[in-house]
């Protein structure tokens, strides 16, 4: 499920954007083909391109294939030791995590990887939060557990719901986190410009449909519950998740910190040297602790 509005980067994308607006407000007349199309929109990721460094690390890892959420989904791995799982985003891939895999192995972790279903060389499966977070529980069991998760936008939601239901992570590295399903299913359709009557149908067909809760999938209304320790970075001009909906989520979160980052936008977060630097630091800080809980006992 989408949980952003992409920016309008160039005049090719910007004459996609009006064509679609357009065509959604002839449709006000007719909110169930409207609400059917949008639909199919808000379902369909966008592709985001391999980058030949990205593609030497999956290139490099142990590649396995796990039947999980409907789907064969494609799994990377690198390095032994605790497991941090690393979770991509709305129309990402594996590979816009590999920058913080080096420093994760050197620090003496297995970094594991996934392509969500939906997403790069998964095969099949629906792109839903709680099909990402089935995914990640798959990949759990399958690693013998998991110590952090590091996570991107949609995928930080994914590990929000996740770790509500039983995902052991001890500490989480979100990056760019939306706050609730609701709050991007209105950005998405204020970028459409889907008519009321259509948006409505819409967000009903899809709880149905999906068997989805939308207030379940409200991460700021999960947020207090949790226990694990959380590092959020989002970059203050980020276009397309609000820095907004990291603050609510850090302010529900018992043990949460917030780092603001300025010039890194959504997805250069991804590759940032301090960014990996600091996280790296946070999950190896839990790791320690852990180790000496253990020794102490």
């Amino acid at each position: 499920m989408q949980t952003k509005a992409r920016p309008l980067n160039s005049t090719n994308v910007r004459l996609k954007q009006r064509a679609i607006q357009a065509a959604f407000v002839a449709l006000g007349p007719v909110p169930a083909v409207a609400s059917r199309l949008a639909t199919k929109l808000w379902m369909t990721p966008p592709r985001a391109p391999l980058r030949p460094e990205q593609q030497g690390w999956l290139d490099q890892a142990e590649r396995v294939r796990l039947d999980a959420a409907g789907a064969r989904v494609a799994v990377y791995a690198w390095g032994s030791g605790p497991v941090v799982l690393l979770s991509h985003g709305w129309g990402g891939h594996a590979g816009q995590l590999t920058p913080f895999v080096a420093d994760l192995v050197d620090a003496g972790f297995r970094a594991v990887a996934f392509d969500a279903p939906g997403h790069g060389a998964t095969q099949g499966g629906v792109p839903t939060v709680p099909h990402f977070a089935a995914t990640a529980h798959a990949i759990s069991s399958w690693a013998g557990g998991i110590h952090a998760v590091v996570a991107h936008s949609m995928g930080a939601g994914a590990m929000a719901y996740a770790m509500s239901r039983g995902l052991g992570a001890e500490r989480a590295v979100f990056m760019a986190p939306a706050a609730s399903m609701s709050l991007a299913f209105e950005r998405f359709t204020s970028m459409v410009k889907l008519q009321t009557r259509a948006a409505e149908r819409m967000r009903l067909e899809i709880a149905r449909d999906f068997d989805l809760s939308w207030d379940e999938l409200d991460f700021v209304r999960a947020a207090p519950s949790m226990r694990s320790r959380l590092l959020v970075f989002h970059d203050a001009a980020d276009r397309e998740v609000p820095h907004a909906e990291s603050c609510s989520i850090v302010e529900a979160w018992p043990a949460a910190t917030l780092v603001t980052t300025e010039g890194l936008g959504h997805h250069r977060l991804l590759r940032d040297p301090k960014v990996v630097r600091r996280t790296v630091e946070f999950v190896a800080e839990g790791a320690g602790e852990r180790r000496d809980q253990a020794q102490g006992s």
